[in-house]
């Protein structure tokens, strides 16, 4: 019997394509941010990040051309949220600017990223 993947398997649809390069996206960076280049409130968290001494990986739905409105769909109803910046800490979806600024006002936010480079690097 051959192990090959089946036809479905092998040629899946472009939305679930898109959901597993997402995953994939998610589970190899300890912080990732989408993001729209022109968008405050992204502004306002990336130079949160920045002045904690973190990298995010950004991604900037603007910049992607017709891929960026079907991710920020796709980002919808995997997380309920359609906003950006639509912000996750270790795989885990935490919210957007204000959830952001919340956890780091209650000195969450910190906690958070250590775990989550840890984890990272764990893999």
């Amino acid at each position: 019997m051959s192990s090959s993947p089946s036809p479905s398997s092998s040629s899946p649809s472009f939305g679930s394509r898109l959901e597993e390069t997402v995953k994939n996206t998610l589970s190899q960076n300890p912080v990732v941010v989408y993001s729209k280049s022109w968008c405050s409130y992204c502004s306002e968290v990336k130079s949160l990040f920045n002045k904690l001494g973190v990298q995010p990986l950004v991604i900037e739905l603007d910049e992607l051309g017709p891929q960026g409105p079907q991710l920020q769909k796709l980002l919808e109803r995997i997380t309920g949220q359609y906003t950006v910046p639509n912000v996750f800490i270790g795989g885990n979806h935490i919210g957007g600017c204000t959830d952001t600024l919340k956890l780091y006002r209650k000195g969450e936010l910190e906690t958070l990223l250590s775990e989550a480079v840890a984890k990272i690097k764990g893999s």
